[in-house]
C-alpha cells in the first residue's frame, strides 16, 4: 500500500508494509505516543550528515515521551556528551529518557559527564553494597580522584501521560570499559525494592542491551533481567546496542504473562554493516489503534530521504 503526504522538500516517505500485531494490544488503556532513539554516537562514529535536518523531521512526530537507549558518544569524551545534550535540546519533547551504551562507560567519569549532561536524579544504589559483583560499582577513592565514586546509572522516572501514571524504568547494562554487558543482582533487587512501594498503570524498561536476542557483545545474565520484566509485569522492554531492528514478543508459559521487546537502530553512526540509519516511533502504544512506524533515513547529496515502514 503505497501513501503520499506533504513533507518538507527533503523528505519523502513509502509505506512498505502493514501488518497486525493484534495479540498484545488492549482496549482499556490510553493513548500514548512513543519516540524511540538509539546508538547516536556523537563523535568519530557519528555520520557527517546534517543533524539539523534530522531534528526537523523527529519533532514532526508528537511524541509523549522520547526514549533514547544509550551510546550517546564513540568514546565517552566530555564534548561528545555536550553534543549529545546540545541535539537533545533541539527534540520538542519534556520528556526525554536517556541511558548509558557501552561506548558511554569508556571514561572513569562517564557517571559524572551523564549527570553533567544528561540527567541528574536519584539514581538507585546496591541492596546490599557489600554483596556486589559487578566490577567498578564503586570506584576506589583511594586511588581515582572523582567527586562520585558510585558509578552506576540505574534510575526510575514516572511521568502522567493522559491520566495514566507511566514508570520508566531505566538500567545500566554497561560494564566498565567492556561491550558486553551485565546486570548487578544487587541493583535488580534494590529496583525489585522500589517497585513495591507506588503504583503504576504502565511499566516499561530501558536497556541499552538486549534483553532476549543476542549478539557478538550480549548481555551477559540477560535471563536475570527478562526475570526481572515478567515478575513486576513491565509492559514492554527498548533497547539499541547492535544497531539493527528487532521486534519481537515473549510469551512465559509458567507465570502466564508477557512482553514484548522493541530493539531500534543507530539513529547517526557510521557504523552500520547490515542496515540503515532508523528511528522508530510507536502511536497509540499498547492499544488496539498502535501504529508503529520504522523510519529508516538516507543520506544523499540533496539532503535526507525518510522511507516509512509502518506495521499497525
Amino acid at each position: 500500500m503505497m501513501l503520499t503526504c506533504n513533507l518538507p522538500l527533503l523528505y519523502s516517505t513509502n509505506v512498505i508494509e502493514r501488518l497486525i500485531l493484534a495479540s498484545f494490544l488492549t482496549r482499556d488503556i490510553l493513548f500514548m505516543n512513543l519516540l524511540h532513539i538509539s546508538d547516536i554516537h556523537f563523535g568519530p562514529y557519528h555520520w557527517n550528515a546534517d543533524d539539523s535536518l534530522l531534528v526537523t523531521r523527529l519533532n514532526q512526530f508528537n511524541a509523549d515521551i522520547i526514549l533514547n537507549t544509550g551510546d550517546l558518544t564513540s568514546d565517552s569524551l566530555p564534548e561528545e556528551f555536550q553534543q549529545m545534550q546540545s541535539f537533545l535540546s533541539q527534540l520538542n519533547c519534556p520528556n526525554i529518557v536517556s541511558i548509558l551504551g557501552n561506548h558511554d562507560k569508556y571514561s572513569k567519569r562517564s557517571h559524572e559527564l551523564f549527570r553533567t549532561y544528561i540527567y541528574d536524579g536519584d539514581f538507585i544504589e546496591p541492596k546490599y553494597p557489600d554483596k556486589v559483583k559487578k566490577a567498578k560499582v564503586y570506584i576506589d577513592s583511594k586511588t581515582i580522584n572523582l567527586d562520585i565514586h558510585f558509578s552506576e546509572i540505574n534510575y526510575f522516572r514516572s511521568f502522567d501521560i493522559n491520566g495514566e501514571k507511566v514508570l520508566l524504568i531505566c538500567v545500566d547494562s554497561t560494564k566498565f570499559q567492556d561491550d558486553f554487558g551485565y546486570m548487578e543482582e544487587q541493583i535488580i533487587a534494590a529496583m525489585s525494592d522500589e517497585l513495591g512501594k507506588n503504583t503504576y498503570q504502565r511499566k516499561l524498561l530501558l536497556t541499552h542491551h538486549s534483553i532476549l536476542a543476542t549478539d557478538n557483545d550480549p548481555l551477559i545474565n540477560s535471563k536475570r533481567l527478562s526475570d526481572f520484566v515478567l515478575d513486576h509485569d513491565i509492559e514492554a522492554v527498548f533497547c539499541g546496542h547492535t544497531h539493527e531492528l528487532d521486534i519481537v514478543s515473549l510469551s512465559d508459559l509458567i507465570r502466564g504473562r508477557q512482553f514484548r521487546q522493541f530493539m531500534c537502530g543507530s539513529l547517526s553512526s557510521q557504523n552500520i554493516a547490515r542496515e540503515a540509519n532508523m528511528f522508530c516511533t510507536y502511536e497509540n502504544f499498547g492499544t488496539a489503534q498502535e501504529i508503529i512506524t520504522i523510519t529508516r533515513i538516507y543520506p544523499s547529496e540533496n539532503g535526507m530521504e525518510f522511507v516509512d515502514t509502518v506495521i499497525g
